[in-house]
């Protein structure tokens, strides 16, 4: 049986904060089925930026008429280095 891939969407949350991966009926805004997809979504992300990227990479997204820069870099040991301190 094959699945129907245009019932499968990426969502998110405002009420839990979080990503989550849904499948819906007739109304799209009505998930069936779904499952926490957070891990999942941010690893493509940095996987996608990341590659041939080493050292990092920014990319502009838009929605419309909104524009969104996203940067992906890698940290020493896992360590986020806060602003304006070394």
């Amino acid at each position: 049986m094959a699945i129907d891939l245009s019932t499968i969407k990426i969502g998110f949350s405002s009420l839990s904060c979080e990503l989550f991966i849904y499948r819906h009926g007739k109304d799209s805004q009505l998930a069936l089925d779904k499952r926490e997809a957070q891990a999942d979504v941010m690893a493509a992300v940095v996987e996608y930026m990341m590659h041939d990227s080493p050292e990092g990479a920014s990319q502009i997204v838009r929605f419309g008429e909104k524009a969104f820069e996203i940067q992906v870099k890698p940290v020493e040991n896992g360590q986020r280095k806060r602003k304006g301190k070394s």
